[in-house]
C-alpha cells in the first residue's frame, strides 16, 4: 500500500494539474484543488507511519524516459536563452548537455533502487500537503484580482506539488538532477508568469543561477562515478568517509546553496517578488527552496565532522546573519519576508551541515515551522496587496483600523518566527544548546555568536514591521472587513496548525521529528517529552510555560477589540505622560546597503572555500 501511496503522491497532483489546465473551469479547479488537501495529507501520514525505509526498483523504460526528458529540457533551456538573447543561459545549457552525455556514458549498471522514501521524504510529503495545497486553494480567489490565465496558473501550482514530492523520493542522483532542473523550469515559468519585462528578466536570472546548481550536480556525478562507482544516495552512505575524497560532496553542497538562494545567489529568489503572490508563497514555504536543506540532510551522514561540514557551517551562518541585516533595509513587505527566508534557510542548512542527531532534529524543526509560518505570512501579504492595496511597510500605518484580522494574522506569523514557545525559537534555542556542548572548540563559540546575532536581527526586523503597523491607531475605529471565503479558510488553516503544533510541541518534536533524525543519523538526540513538557538534559520547557505564553498572545490579539480609547493623545512612555516633541528617531539601517558589494564578496569567497577546500580540490 505504501508504494501505491508514494506513486499517487507524485502522480496525482500532476494529473490534477493537467485536468485543471484542460478544463479551465472554476468548479473543476475548486473541486480538484480542495480534494488534494485530505488525499495528500492522508497518504503522507500513512507513508510516515511505515517504520522501515521504502526501496522501489523501477523498470528500465522509466530511466530511459527520464534521461530523454532531461535532454529535451536542456534543449528547451538553450531555446529560452536564444529567445531572450542570454548567452549565459545558452552556454550553461550546452555545458549541461555535454556533461550529461559524459555521465551517461560512464555510469555503471547497478541494482540499487532508484526510489528511496524514508521518514524525511514523508515529512516533506506532509509539508507539501498541509502548506502547499492551501496555497493552491488561496490562488483560486487571488487570481480573480486582475490576474490573467487563472486556471493555467493554478494548474502549474498544483502540478509543481507532484514534482516536489518526486524530487524528495529519488535515490538516483542522475534523476535528482533531472528533477532539480525541472524545479528550475517551474521557477522560470512562475516568476515570469505575468510576462512583462521585469518578470522575464527576473525569471532569466533564476534560470541561469539555478543552472549553475545543475552544472555542479553533474560535476558531482562525474566524480562520484569515477572515484566511487556509485550514484545513489544510499550507496554513498555506505562509503568509508575517512578514506574518500569530498570533491563530489562539495559540488552537491554548492547545488544546495544555489537552490537555497544563499548569498550571492539570493537575487533569483528576491526576483520572485514580481510574480503573483502565490508564487512567492510556494517558492518560500513548503517547496522549491526546501530542496536545499533536504539535500544537505541527505549528505549529512557522509560530510559530518569534515572540513566541508565546517566550511558549510561558516558559510550558511554568515548568510543567516547577513540576510537578516539586509532585511532591515527593506521597505517592500514581500522583500522583507524574502530576506528572512534566505536568512532562516541559512540556519536550516547550518544545522543540517553539522549532522549530529540533535542538529538534524533542529534542521527539521526549522523546515516545518518556517514552511508553515512563511506560507501563512505570504498569504497575508497577498491579501494586503489585493484587498487593502498595501505593499510597503509605510503603507501599513494604522493597519489595525483598516485590516485588523489580517494584521493579527501577520503578528501571529511573526511571533511564530521569533518568540517562545514557537518552533523557530525552539530550533534556535536547541542550536545554541548543541553548540554549547563543544565550547572547547573555537568554532562552536563562533557558531553560538552567529545563531544569537542572526536571531536578534530577525527579532528586530519583525518588531519593526509590527511597530509601523500599529503606530498612530486610535483603537476606537477598528472594524473587521469581510474577506473572501478562500482567503479566510487558508488563513485560519495556517493559524490553527501553528497553534496546535505549538501547544503540543513537546510530543510533536519527541514523537514526530526525533524519529526522522534517528532514521538519518542512527543515533538518539536526548530530547524527550515529559507529558506535554519538552526536556533536553537539564533544560525543560514546561507545559505551563507554553500555555502561559499562548494565553498572553491571545490576550494581545483580543485587547484592541476590548479596550477602546477615545480622544486620547499618544505620548511616549518615557516622557511621564507629557506631550513633547521628539528629538530622536530609531536607528536607520539603510547605510548597510553601502556595504552590499563587500558582503557579497565575502559570500563568494566562502562559496569558493566550500568547493575548493571543503571538496579537497587542491
Amino acid at each position: 500500500m505504501a508504494n501505491i501511496f508514494i506513486f499517487l503522491s507524485i502522480v496525482l497532483p500532476i494529473v490534477f494539474g493537467f485536468i485543471i489546465w484542460f478544463r479551465q473551469c472554476d468548479k473543476v479547479s475548486g473541486l480538484l484543488t480542495y480534494s488534494l488537501l485530505p488525499i495528500l495529507t492522508f497518504m503522507g501520514f500513512y507513508v510516515y507511519s511505515v517504520d522501515a525505509s521504502i526501496y522501489i526498483h523501477t523498470i528500465g523504460l522509466l530511466d530511459f524516459f527520464i534521461v530523454t526528458f532531461d535532454f529535451f529540457l536542456l534543449i528547451y533551456f538553450a531555446w529560452i536563452g536564444m529567445q531572450r538573447k542570454s548567452n549565459l543561459v545558452i552556454f550553461l545549457a550546452i555545458v549541461q548537455f555535454i556533461l550529461l552525455i559524459m555521465v551517461i556514458s560512464i555510469a555503471p549498471e547497478v541494482n540499487t533502487a532508484n526510489i528511496y522514501v524514508d521518514k524525511l521524504s514523508a515529512m516533506i510529503y506532509l509539508l507539501v500537503a498541509l502548506v502547499g495545497v492551501p496555497i493552491a486553494i488561496y490562488s483560486l480567489k487571488y487570481m480573480d484580482y486582475n490576474e490573467k490565465r487563472k486556471h493555467t496558473f493554478i494548474a502549474i501550482v498544483v502540478g509543481f506539488l507532484g514534482v516536489m514530492n518526486f524530487i524528495v523520493s529519488v535515490n538516483n542522483i542522475e534523476w535528482f538532477f533531472t528533477l532539480f532542473e525541472l524545479t528550475t523550469l517551474a521557477s522560470v515559468v512562475m516568476i515570469g508568469y505575468r510576462g512583462d519585462k521585469e518578470s522575464i528578466n527576473n525569471s532569466t536570472l533564476a534560470l541561469w543561477m539555478n543552472q549553475i546548481g545543475g552544472v555542479a550536480i553533474l560535476f558531482s556525478l562525474l566524480i562520484m562515478i569515477k572515484d566511487f562507482g556509485v550514484y545513489h544516495f544510499t550507496d554513498l552512505w555506505q562509503l568509508d568517509k575517512t578514506t574518500i575524497t569530498m570533491a563530489a560532496f562539495g559540488f552537491l553542497s554548492i547545488a544546495a546553496l544555489v537552490k537555497g538562494a544563499q548569498l550571492p545567489f539570493h537575487k533569483w529568489l528576491l526576483g520572485a517578488m514580481v510574480a503573483p503572490t502565490p508564487v512567492s508563497a510556494i517558492l518560500h514555504s513548503a517547496t522549491m527552496v526546501k530542496i536545499a536543506p533536504f539535500l544537505l540532510l541527505r549528505l549529512s551522514p557522509v560530510i559530518q565532522d569534515t572540513l566541508l561540514s565546517k566550511l558549510l557551517v561558516l558559510t550558511t551562518g554568515f548568510v543567516f546573519v547577513a540576510a537578516a541585516v539586509f532585511a532591515l533595509t527593506q521597505n517592500n513587505f514581500k522583500k522583507i519576508l524574502a530576506y528572512s527566508t534566505i536568512s532562516l534557510l541559512g540556519l536550516m542548512m547550518l544545522a543540517a551541515s553539522i549532522g549530529s542527531s540533535m542538529a538534524v532534529t533542529i534542521s527539521i524543526i526549522l523546515i516545518i515551522f518556517h514552511g508553515i509560518a512563511k506560507g501563512f505570512l505570504f498569504v497575508e501579504a497577498g491579501i494586503l496587496e489585493k484587498l487593502f492595496k498595501v505593499k510597503y511597510i509605510e503603507d501599513m500605518n494604522r493597519l489595525l483600523e483598516k485590516a485588523p484580522l489580517t494584521l493579527l494574522f501577520i503578528i501571529f506569523g511573526f511571533l511564530n518566527m521569533t518568540f517562545v514557545p514557537f518552533g523557530s525559537f525552539i530550533g534556535k534555542w536547541l542550536m545554541i544548546e548543541e553548540a554549547s556542548n563543544f565550547l572547547s572548540k573555537g568554532s562552536s563559540v563562533l557558531l553560538i555568536a552567529l545563531v544569537a546575532i542572526g536571531g536578534v536581527f530577525l527579532s528586530v526586523l519583525y518588531m519593526k514591521v509590527i511597530g509601523v503597523a500599529i503606530k498612530h491607531h486610535r483603537f476606537s475605529k477598528i472594524k473587521v472587513y469581510p474577506q473572501p471565503k478562500n482567503f479566510l479558510f487558508v488563513s485560519v488553516w495556517y493559524y490553527a496548525i501553528l497553534s496546535i503544533l505549538t501547544i503540543f510541541i513537546a510530543p510533536f518534536i519527541a514523537n514526530f521529528v526525533s524519529p526522522i533524525a534517528i532514521f538519518i543519523t542512527g543515533k538518539a538526540n536526548g530530547l524527550y517529552a515529559d507529558g506535554l513538557s519538552l526536556v533536553l538534559g537539564n533544560s525543560t520547557l514546561e507545559f505551563w510555560q507554553i500555555i502561559g505564553a499562548m494565553i498572553l498572545l491571545i490576550a494581545i490579539h483580543v485587547a484592541p477589540f476590548i479596550f477602546k480609547f477615545k480622544n486620547v493623545e499618544q505620548v511616549h512612555p518615557y516622557n511621564c505622560g507629557e506631550i513633547t516633541k521628539r528629538d530622536a528617531q530609531s536607528y536607520d539601517f539603510n547605510f548597510i546597503n553601502n556595504y552590499e558589494s563587500k558582503i557579497n564578496m565575502i559570500a563568494i569567497t566562502l562559496f569558493i572555500s566550500v568547493l575548493i577546500f571543503g571538496g579537497n580540490l587542491l
